[in-house]
């Protein structure tokens, strides 16, 4: 067995000289999972930023300090601003222990119990449709009702859910795919492409800004995004299947 194996490693051929952008655009189905996740990073972000907004907002409301100290003597502009200060800071710093703790836990729990029975019964093409199905109805219901509990949890189970099905599923996309494509255009998509969905990002948080939106509108704009997103994981689908049939017929 030992003396097949660097037979085996032998035979294998060495990568082109294609670049791994050039594979990327010069692909149809990779292009479209680059697509995908421009958009799935794109939605992400802006949810982040809809959930940092709305915890800011709620410290500031939380932080208010009366002027008076209990013995009755003023406290002076500045004190009473450090104390608001240090009240917003143990707010948003309690809150966030809070919420990676619930989406590290949640993450785990799915990946043990869930992830590998969904892509069994669902496929890896399926499985796809789980996250940007979820965070439609997490971003319909916050543009309904914008509070910070219900943008709290909706951001736990789609965070949770991309962190696990998601991330598995989206590795899987690959198998049916050549080692060139495997070492060099998932490395392009995984971190350049990944990175223009964060810069599209902050120019909708920079127009969100400028144009004081809610969290209402942001999370319409995220509603959006998302049936587009649907829509390249139907495109990545049909195409997912078409190469594993080919893959299945090359080795039979």
């Amino acid at each position: 067995m030992s003396a097949g194996m660097p037979n085996a490693r032998l035979t294998l051929k060495p990568l082109g000289r294609q670049g791994a952008y050039k594979l990327v655009l010069g692909q149809p189905y990779l292009l479209i999972i680059a697509a995908m996740m421009i958009v799935a990073n794109l939605v992400n972000t802006t949810g982040e930023f809809i959930l940092g907004q709305k915890v800011t907002e709620e410290a500031k409301r939380l932080a208010v300090v009366e002027i008076a100290n209990p013995a009755g003597h003023e406290l002076s502009q500045a004190a009473a601003h450090a104390i608001d200060r240090k009240k917003m800071q143990d707010f948003i710093a309690g809150f966030y222990g809070d919420f990676f703790f619930s989406v590290s836990l949640v993450s785990a729990l799915l990946q043990l119990l869930l992830v590998s029975r969904i892509i069994k019964f669902c496929g890896v093409s399926g499985s796809l449709f789980f996250l940007p199905l979820i965070a439609l109805g997490g971003y319909a219901f916050i543009a309904l009702t914008p509070f910070l509990t219900q943008i709290h949890f909706a951001k736990v189970i789609e965070n949770s859910t991309d962190y696990s099905l998601q991330n598995t599923a989206r590795q899987a996309l690959f198998l049916p795919t050549s080692r060139e494509v495997k070492y060099k255009a998932k490395a392009a998509i995984d971190t350049f492409f990944v990175r223009i969905g964060d810069l599209l990002s902050m120019g909708i948080v920079f127009l969100s800004v400028q144009l004081s939106l809610s969290t209402r509108a942001l999370s319409s704009v995220n509603v959006l995004m998302i049936m587009v997103w649907l829509f390249l994981v139907f495109g990545i689908g049909c195409r997912y299947k078409i190469l594993s049939a080919a893959q299945t017929r090359d080795e039979s």
